[in-house]
């Protein structure tokens, strides 16, 4: 990614100086010079960069990218608002006494891609410490990489058991309008359990569910597969090499750094020489792949609610009713999920309604990682989800009403981060996540206690037909007590509740003996 440098001293100004003699001058305009040939010491630009490295190096596909970025920009922003003593959008917790914000933003974003990338762990930890090369060992740097790396460990625990990893549905069917493996990996269909992850911000996965796709037989389909055997074929005659140009610019193909990703490396090079500082930066960052990753749920929804077929198999088949064409190629090799909606449209739709929403209606060219060397430029940020949209058709591997339909939920999904992101932030209520050692008898009863408004002091933990006791969060969101205490030998579960400042609760139910009962328990999001 090219990153554009913000307008540096006068090199002419520097000789003209040192002509007539004005060292002191000269000596000021060199050290500005200097320092603006430095790379970007912007941690929050710096970490964001890391994690579409991580997205590239690991082959992360697109729907886990979206989460992986979320997950660190969340981390980032809940870290500077807990050090500033304002609401977050996921954990707040109570900032240490003198805190060294770049340092604890370094820490916050490393803590959270060693979980989600560890085997980048060696190239995380030197990442970390060129972060911290120009701050010398010091209690205060050692508090605040504590303060960052506890944000991050609740951060995490609040998601890691969302269901990314859970086995999801697979189905492959032979009739018409129904999804099959295509060619040329046939692979199984990528991340059903999408579908059913609990959103960022929207209320439900179908929240914004688009209405069925065409049926097999309709004029509709009939169309749409004509217009993309002609256009979107390997060697079309009538695809023009703009388009194909088009096509390979926004592929974001696994290897790259994703749709998401490529929407960050644009932002990141929009945000780079303005100066907004850490913490608009990272509620900037924040509500951009919140968006998008609540986008990439939506898309899951509707791609595995009716797993409709690929250009490929239509044309292949002749299952629009139309001749078949069974040696027919797209320019692109299919993605592995069924093609209604576009992952791609919905994912531009909803980051340009951010950046929209940031920096209004503006050109701006950019470089894309898929194709590199090849600059495009836009008069808009709509305009440029609206290519990335195209792009799947000139690729053959999208209808049109995918994209339609792709581009209309992403808008949706991306007004309603924006509208729905303060309130959240307002008051999301607590949470309880407990820990669950596998397989053993319970010896220690412990987990997090989380609010987003206020940190949490204490739980309240009540032993199936005992009397209920108080034990004390810590300053990373934490509590434990062992399961011998008085009252809680011999019974089989208690429950553990927490109350918020403004008195919504969250409670949790923990089995004694090991069985796990779900984790963790979320007061619902108060948003319309």
């Amino acid at each position: 990614m090219t990153r554009s440098a913000p307008t540096g001293p006068d090199k002419r100004a520097l000789v003209r100086c040192l002509t007539v003699g004005c060292l002191a001058a000269a000596l000021s305009l060199a050290a500005a010079l200097a320092q603006a040939a430095r790379p970007s010491l912007d941690v929050v630009l710096v970490w964001n960069d890391q994690v579409n490295h991580a997205i590239q190096v690991s082959d992360t596909d697109p729907f886990k990218a979206s989460r992986d970025l979320a997950l660190e920009s969340i981390a980032v922003l809940d870290t500077i608002k807990s050090i500033e003593g304002a609401p977050c959008f996921l954990v707040r917790l109570p900032g240490p006494g003198t805190v060294m914000t770049g340092v604890a933003v370094a820490a916050a974003a490393h803590t959270i891609l060693r979980h989600l990338f560890p085997v980048q762990r060696v190239a995380l930890d030197a990442a970390l410490a060129d972060s911290l090369a120009g701050e010398p060992a010091s209690p205060e740097r050692a508090s605040s990489m504590k303060f960052g790396a506890a944000v991050a460990e609740a951060v995490f625990a609040m998601r890691d058991r969302d269901g990314w990893n859970a086995a999801g549905t697979i189905r492959a069917g032979t009739a018409p309008g129904q999804w099959r493996p295509t060619p040329s990996r046939f692979e199984p269909p990528l991340d059903p359990q999408w579908a059913n992850l609990p959103p960022f911000a929207l209320t439900s996965s179908n929240q914004f569910r688009p209405s069925a796709p065409p049926v097999p037989g309709s004029a509709a389909l009939r169309e749409a597969a004509a217009s993309v055997a002609a256009i979107g074929a390997i060697r079309s005659s009538v695809r023009t090499p703009a388009q194909t140009e088009i096509a390979r610019y926004w592929s974001d193909a696994i290897g790259t750094y994703a749709p998401a990703g490529h929407w960050n490396a644009i932002t990141a090079d929009l945000v780079a020489p303005l100066g907004l500082g850490l913490a608009a930066e990272a509620e900037l960052f924040a509500k951009l792949n919140v968006a998008m990753a609540d986008a990439g749920i939506a898309v899951a929804d509707a791609k595995y609610t009716y797993w409709y077929w690929r250009p490929i198999t239509v044309i292949r088949t002749g299952g629009a009713g139309v001749a078949s064409i069974p040696d027919w190629t797209p320019l692109l090799e299919t993605p592995n999920h069924p093609s209604y909606i576009s992952g791609h449209s919905a994912f531009s739709a909803a980051a340009a309604a951010v950046l929209t929403e940031q920096f209004g209606t503006r050109p701006f060219t950019f470089v894309s990682a898929s194709l590199p060397g090849a600059a495009r430029s836009f008069t808009s940020f709509d305009q440029a989800a609206e290519e990335a949209a195209a792009s799947r058709v000139y690729g053959g591997i999208h209808f049109p009403f995918d994209n339609a339909n792709g581009l209309a939920t992403g808008r949706a999904v991306g007004a309603w981060t924006l509208s729905a992101f303060q309130r959240i932030a307002e008051d999301r209520g607590p949470v309880i996540v407990m820990d669950h050692p596998a397989g053993h008898r319970t010896r220690t009863l412990a987990g997090f206690a989380l609010d987003n408004a206020s940190p949490v002091t204490a739980v309240t933990i009540t032993p199936d037909g005992g009397d209920p006791f108080r034990v004390a969060v810590d300053e990373r969101g934490r509590f434990a007590v062992s399961s011998a205490r008085a009252g809680m030998m011999g019974r089989q579960a208690v429950a553990v509740a927490v109350t918020s400042s403004s008195g919504r609760m969250a409670a949790a139910r923990e089995e004694i003996d090991g069985s796990d009962r779900g984790g963790a328990v979320t007061a619902p999001v108060p948003v319309k």
